[in-house]
């Protein structure tokens, strides 16, 4: 939902990110745009495709207009290799968004991309929307018409102002327990009685955080807004420099530093901290004058969420019906599950030491001894996790104590 009006408005007004076109090799990306509505679109329609990357970076594009639109329309869009990222598309008639796909992933790799039918829905932009990302539930708040809206859980929930003490609160319309109260960057949502984690405020993506660190000698860069600052040789340099636009480049992103005589290239390949072997998502390197420094990149909780894992080792022990064990890393350092027989949810932490997991709590249904004992298990292994790693696979490794023995092993679907 929170991409929905950042895309509408992004193709509509004609805003977009670095372009990626420079890059000699690429690859390809098709598709075909179709919708469930049996309804003709207009000669003034215009559908729009974008591959969009890290960073707010515009991968590729493309886009029709001026003859119907018929439907389903074939689509390639070429990218730089090795870069992951989605693919986003509009349907505008008369200018007015109409149809709108939110974000279809694709892997990072050399190969084509073939998404098959892209099917769009129907969209009602919000004006003036402010985008919050509360825990992993994503909502905006705006206007459809003369109304205040609520948008959350694909609901358009009607509004009213309520006086307050202090930022701008309202209340649902026709549904009690449900309101949203704004104070600055923060939100703060209830949804049918339930209150969601506290909201934050989305940034764009050219303007969220982002820190490449290393070692030997000790060097970091944080982007942090429209700032970047430099510290290299364990505190001796310390510079800084307007936060440029990414650049795409087949296998990873540049920043051209120069006003800092620096330049920080990120590549979309795993990377181990040398120090305490912590896997982050990217290998960074840093060129400093005439020093070009390596190290590791973004955010090592970027590994755990993005959807669930499930469970595909459990110690030395064969599963029973591993199809129901599964984790779900969620924002905010909360992590969601299944045990085979209930519900689990926790908390996670991350720290430079490694992975560590709280206190669990779980429903209480009863089921077979087999699969309770497994449950125990999987707790218990759990409340042993020291560290985390990917393999070359892509699967998730919970280690113990002496960061070799795997207690649990774990893939996407």
């Amino acid at each position: 939902m929170i991409r929905f009006l950042a895309l509408a408005l992004g193709l509509t007004i004609g805003v977009a990110a670095s372009s990626a076109k420079e890059a000699a090799e690429s690859r390809v990306v098709t598709g075909a745009l179709t919708y469930t509505q049996k309804i003709a679109l207009p000669p003034g329609a215009r559908a729009m495709v974008r591959a969009e990357g890290r960073f707010g970076v515009t991968l590729g594009e493309t886009e029709f207009a001026g003859d119907g639109l018929e439907m389903p329309r074939r689509f390639t869009v070429e990218v730089p290799p090795g870069l992951s990222g989605t693919v986003r598309a509009l349907i505008e008639v008369n200018g007015a968004p109409r149809w709108v796909i939110e974000g279809i992933p694709f892997a990072a790799g050399a190969e084509p991309v073939a998404l098959g039918d892209v099917f769009l829905n129907p969209v009602s932009p919000l004006a003036f929307a402010t985008d919050f990302i509360c825990g992993d539930v994503g909502v905006s708040m705006g206007m459809l018409g003369d109304e205040a809206v609520l948008r959350a859980e694909g609901r358009d929930i009607p509004l009213a102002q309520v006086e307050t003490a202090s930022g701008a609160r309202y209340d649902a319309v026709d549904e009690p327990g449900t309101s949203f109260w704004s104070k600055g960057d923060a939100a703060m949502v209830r949804l049918n009685g339930r209150d969601l984690p506290e909201c934050d405020k989305v940034r764009p993506p050219a303007e969220r955080p982002y820190r490449a660190r290393g070692n030997e000698p000790g060097w970091y860069v944080s982007l942090d807004g429209q700032t970047a600052e430099i510290v290299a040789d364990y505190g001796e340099i310390t510079r800084e420099a307007p936060r440029p636009e990414a650049r795409a480049m087949p296998g990873g992103y540049e920043f051209d530093l120069s006003g800092a005589d620096a330049r920080l290239r990120v590549e979309e390949h795993l990377c181990h901290d040398d120090a305490t072997g912590m896997p982050y998502p990217d290998t960074a390197y840093l060129a400093l004058g005439d020093r070009e420094l390596r190290g590791c990149g973004g955010d090592p909780a970027d590994l755990l969420t993005g959807g669930a894992w499930q469970i595909t080792a459990l110690g030395d022990a064969a599963l029973i019906e591993p199809e129901r064990l599964s984790l779900n890393f969620l924002d905010a350092g909360r992590v969601a599950g299944s045990g085979g027989c209930n519900r689990i949810a926790g908390g996670f932490s991350l720290s430079g030491e490694g992975l560590h997991f709280g206190p669990m709590a779980s429903t209480m249904m009863a089921c077979p001894e087999p699969l309770m004992e497994q449950e125990r298990r999987m707790l218990d292994a759990l409340e042993q996790v020291m560290a985390f790693d990917v393999d070359t696979r892509g699967r998730l490794r919970l280690l113990a104590e002496d960061r070799q023995t795997v207690l649990i092993e774990a893939a996407r679907p």
